[in-house]
């Protein structure tokens, strides 16, 4: 069948995970640093590299399951490296002494994500422009779906001024797994648990609000998953769902490949497609 839509993930697909990945390392670091004391630096680094070793069996759980191996960017080693970093050495999860600056662990993952993230220089890949470009030309229908804020996505694309807005759908919640509140598109046959070769814990399809929100876009622009080519850099996260929905998928490969993404990959056969430049994609396209 025709495609007719592409969707592209954000962070680390369109944008450079090596630049931005850096900057975010070095404002979260200085900010565990002010906190827990400048002497704890090399816990802390122990603690990322931990988290690095241990992956993918060690995946990024926000409280509903295992949605992505610990490896997979920047953003997530540093949220769970923060809490085998308080676990290992005993601290307290204070942010300040005032007991109403008192955070959980979760809380101050949290803050510290946001402060970190907020404070990024966007840097997107070299052939971005390129690539979203073609993307517009070839097919009806282009989207940007993304963990991320609608509004600062929208933000961070306009100065790449592209001939036309792309439609962003954010907050996907695509580590949430959960039951969707829309029905159809084939969400009925997508089980609760998938075992693949390379990995022993399984994973988990079902992120009912990513569903949720893929589904919206398929509503909003009369297409099916079938007419859909959806790109992202990580496997388990952003292109497992589409992929068993039966739509068509690309993955800008990292640095890091587990032997398990390969497998999935395979699953979906022809399918299914890689490729180190994001400009790989346009191979993909009509």
């Amino acid at each position: 069948m025709p495609l007719r839509l592409v969707i592209f993930d954000f962070d680390g697909t369109l944008t450079d995970i090596g630049q931005e990945g850096a900057q975010f390392e070095a404002a979260y670091e200085g900010m565990v640093l002010r906190i827990f004391g400048e002497d704890r630096r090399e816990a802390w680094r122990a603690a990322i590299a931990g988290v690095r070793a241990d992956a993918p069996e060690l995946g990024w759980d926000m409280g509903t399951g295992a949605a992505a191996p610990g490896d997979a960017d920047p953003y997530i080693a540093a949220t769970l490296a923060l809490g085998r970093f308080c676990t290992e050495l005993d601290l307290p999860t204070l942010a300040g002494e005032d007991p109403k600056a008192r955070k959980t662990r979760g809380e101050l993952g949290g803050a510290l994500y946001q402060a970190a993230y907020g404070a990024l220089h966007p840097a997107f890949r070299p052939d971005t422009v390129a690539v979203l470009e073609a993307a517009m030309a070839a097919v009806s229908f282009v989207r940007v779906v993304t963990n991320s804020s609608t509004a600062k996505v929208t933000e961070k694309l306009r100065p790449l001024a592209l001939t036309r807005p792309i439609g962003v759908a954010g907050d996907a919640r695509k580590f949430e797994i959960s039951e969707p509140t829309t029905r159809g598109f084939g969400i009925g046959g997508v089980g609760s648990v998938w075992q693949v070769p390379g990995l022993r814990r399984p994973i988990q399809p079902r992120r009912g609000r990513y569903f949720d929100v893929l589904a919206a876009v398929w509503q909003d622009t009369g297409t099916t998953p079938a007419e859909t080519l959806v790109v992202g850099d990580i496997v388990e996260l952003d292109l497992v769902l589409p992929g068993l929905l039966g739509a068509n998928v690309h993955y800008v490969a990292r640095d890091r490949t587990h032997s398990y993404e390969s497998a999935i990959l395979r699953a979906f056969g022809e399918r299914a497609t890689m490729g180190r430049a994001l400009s790989d994609v346009l191979s993909r396209l009509p």
